[in-house]
This record gives structure tokens, sequence and C-alpha cells, in this order.
């Protein structure tokens, strides 16, 4: 998504906040290692702080909790206790857990969230004079495998030393949705939640009545290729590997897995992006059509109910039959 205000690493809690049109607010600030944006309706700067107040702390404790950037998180502490014991872990763990049960299951296991040793061993950000050998993949792929958790209520084990957890498919999408539903028990009817591209809308914009959103042109990065306009109560992921990549003896890597063959995807999809009532559908299948690729992953949307997508495939766009582009208003880019 582009028509995001580019911000320093300044946390929600600390972020500024700007009244941007009559009784409409906005807060630029990172979060998720991403760029991300609120603008919503309030009465006025108090009740508008309020709501800053308490989703900064929500969305604070939850990156404490649940990034594995984090040394004390509880994903850290469960991958710190791999091989040793069980963990036990609350209701809100196991809902992130079950949703990461539900992406292996529709990527037919090409997503799984135990796929850090993978990640790590191709970390697009570092520099290398080779590509991993085929022997350091297998050897990651043995840490890798969603089926051999062991979970029961309350508690997860991983049964190998070496395994590891990693939330980064799932967690940012539940963040949008659990910021939205903030908004919700705090009077807020009109609200844009945007955490790095992944956007939960309601209500009406200041802004022809209408939340747009621009999708980004995968050749052309930071340029838009078409708009979208949310209706109140939807939301829209999108999964890429265009940006975070790297290039080696003139081809490009992603960073998005196949974890079935240890390799990055290499299907010819580019971007994948899902219109769905929660975000946390919309990340999953969005993940699932960029892994999936091409007619694959449009056959797969169309025969979901309630959504919509398109993807760029081999520089050809595809679309659901419901999918609808809307042109930008005027003043969108400014």
């Amino acid at each position: 998504m582009t028509g995001i205000a580019s911000v320093i690493n300044t946390p929600l809690a600390a972020a500024g906040i700007t009244e941007c049109a009559d009784e409409f607010y906005e807060i630029d600030f990172y979060a998720l290692g991403s760029q991300c944006q609120l603008i919503y309706e309030a009465e006025n700067l108090a009740k508008a702080e309020a709501y800053h107040q308490a989703a900064g702390q929500w969305l604070g404790r939850f990156e404490a909790r649940y990034s594995r950037f984090q040394p004390d998180s509880e994903v850290c502490r469960v991958n710190a206790m791999a091989g040793i014991r069980l963990v036990e872990i609350d209701a809100e763990f196991e809902m992130l857990l079950d949703l990461c049960e539900q992406c292996h299951f529709v990527t037919q296991g090409a997503f799984d969230a135990t796929s850090l040793p993978l990640s790590l061993l191709w970390d697009w950000k570092r520099k290398r004079d080779s590509l991993p050998t085929e022997e350091e993949i297998a050897q990651a792929r043995s840490l890798v495998g969603w089926l051999r958790v062991e979970r029961s209520p309350g508690r997860i084990f991983l049964p190998q030393k070496g395994m590891m957890l990693d939330l980064g498919g799932v967690g940012k999408e539940f963040a949008v949705d659990c910021l939205r539903q903030l908004a919700v028990g705090m009077g807020i009817t009109n609200i844009m939640v945007n955490l790095g591209g992944d956007i939960a809308v309601l209500g009406e914009s200041y802004e022809a009545g209408a939340w747009y959103v621009g999708l980004e042109d995968p050749a052309r990065p930071g340029e838009t290729y078409c708009g979208l306009r949310l209706r109140s109560g939807t939301t829209v992921a999108t999964s890429g590997d265009y940006r975070r990549r790297f290039e080696f003896e003139g081809r490009s890597y992603g960073h998005v897995l196949d974890c079935r063959s240890g390799w990055p995807v290499a299907n010819g999809t580019k971007s994948a992006t899902v219109i769905a009532n929660r975000c946390t559908a919309a990340g999953l299948l969005s993940t699932s059509a960029l892994v999936l690729g091409g007619q694959n992953a449009i056959a797969m949307l169309d025969r979901t109910q309630n959504v919509e997508g398109c993807l760029w495939c081999d520089g050809k766009l595809y679309e659901t039959r419901g999918f609808r582009r809307s042109i930008l208003p005027k003043d969108w880019f400014d």
C-alpha cells in the first residue's frame, strides 16, 4: 500500500497526534517492523488522546509478548524451552496458534509458523557471497514442522531443540482487528487502522465519505496501479516479496519461503491482495495466494466466501470475480 507518511522508529505510545480534519485525528508511528497509521474521528482532543493511549498500551504489550525480536517475549520463552519442557500459555496466545494452524492447513504446509530456522538461513538482509547449501537447507528443514508441535489446552511444546516459533505471518493482522475492536469499545465509529499496509476500516473518512487505499505496483515500488474503495467493516491485506528480497548472481530471492521445499517462493507471483471482513482472514488468504500463485491462487480465493482479491503473476494482473478497482480521489496523494 502507498500513501503512508514516513516515520522514524517511534512507537505508538510516544507518537504525536494531529488533527487532520474537523474532528478527525491522525497518528503516524512505527510498530511490528512497519510504518503504521491511525486515522479516526473523535469529538475532541481529549477523547482522541484517550484512544491513542489505550491503543498504544495494547500494541506495546502485544509486541512485547509476541515479537521474536524481544528476548523476554512469550514466543522467545517457548523457543528457549524447545526440546526441554511444556510451556504454559494463555487464551490469546492459543488464539494466535490456532490462526497459524489454519494457515498451515490452507497452504497445505507451505506456510509454517515453525519456519524460523529457514528464515534465519535465508535472511534477506544478510550480505552474502553464496546461497545456502542443500545440506544447510536440509538441516534447517529438519527443525521445521507444525504437525510436530505438541499442544494441549493452555500448553505448547516444541519437541526438538532448535525448533522455533515465529508469529510474523499472523500477528500484525491480528493486531489490526484488535485495534479496530478497541475503537468500537470506546465509541469510535469512523476509523482506519493501518499497520504496515494491513488495513481495517469502519464508518466513513473525512475524504469523499469513503476510505480509499492504493495498491502498489510490484514493478514500480512506490507507485500505485489502482485504488480500492473499502466498505465500512472491511479489511485488506497484501503479501509480497518484491521489497524484502536480495539478489544473487542476477536472480531475486524474496523473503516469503515455501516450507515444503525450504526455498523462497518462486512461482512468478510478486504480490497478492485480499479484502475480507477480518484482517486475520485477509492476511492468511493473501499469504496463501502468494505461495500458491497464479490461477491456483485465484481459484482458491473464488472458492472462499465473502472475499475478493487480486495478484500480480509474471507481469499480469489476475482478479477474482468480485474484485473492483476504484479511482483514487484527486487529493489522496497530498
